[in-house]
């Protein structure tokens, strides 16, 4: 049975692009890392067109890249996209933690809670994934919570380039446990219904993450 698909009422095309975009952005293929066609084809059990057409959709999204000489890769973000990428999710996702501190109920609040304890597990248990997933899971809360449709749409067609920055952030020495901290501290601050600490806190984590996730890119930079 293939490693990557499963049974679902999807047509072949769009259950593959769901799985190849689901593997890139929870890190099981790297950032550079080579997308082979006969590869993708043995694991998900599939011909090679809906692979191809997974690829340029993906390529059209900025998860991966064609590469002369060496065809589709993982997309590497550069430092400078990855600059603007921080800059602009501070400025949405800061604006929606003050929003979702004033509109969410004890039950959004709780939700928070339960993400950041499960992160806390996980990096007790040296889980990079399940780091990764409650991060994740933590900050589509607060998009979904925010309670202004325009601003979740903009923050949701930036998702993916943040959770491909995340993996690298979350990869830099010590950065699990600082953020799940700092998202703990963001939740107190909800809690107390404090919308201006809130936002102040959100905006930091952010660019705590953009330190880490440059000093893990700056050396390819240099290498190249």
């Amino acid at each position: 049975m293939s490693d990557l698909l499963v049974i679902e009422n999807l047509p072949t095309r769009d259950l593959v692009l769901r799985k190849l975009r689901g593997a890139i952005l929870a890190g099981r293929f790297e950032p550079g890392q080579r997308l082979l066609e006969r590869d993708l084809v043995e694991r998900m059990g599939v011909s090679r067109t809906p692979i191809r057409e997974a690829l340029r959709k993906l390529e059209l999204e900025g998860l991966v890249t064609t590469v002369p000489y060496r065809g589709p890769v993982v997309t590497r973000p550069t430092v400078d996209d990855a600059r603007a990428v921080y800059e602009v999710r501070a400025a949405l996702e800061g604006q929606a933690v003050a929003l979702f501190t004033q509109r969410t109920t004890d039950s959004g609040i709780e939700q928070l809670r339960a993400h950041v304890a499960a992160a806390e597990r996980a990096v007790r248990r040296s889980n990079a994934q399940g780091v990764l997933n409650a991060n994740n899971a933590f900050h589509d809360v607060l998009a979904s919570g925010c309670g202004n449709a325009l601003l979740q749409s903009m923050l949701t067609n930036l998702r993916d380039r943040i959770v491909l920055l995340r993996v690298e952030s979350l990869s830099y020495p010590g950065r699990r446990p600082r953020s799940v901290a700092e998202h703990r501290a963001i939740v107190r601050m909800i809690a107390r219904r404090d919308a201006d600490g809130a936002k102040r806190l959100t905006e930091q984590h952010i660019m705590h993450a953009w330190r880490a996730a440059r000093a893990q890119l700056e050396p390819r930079k240099t290498s190249r």
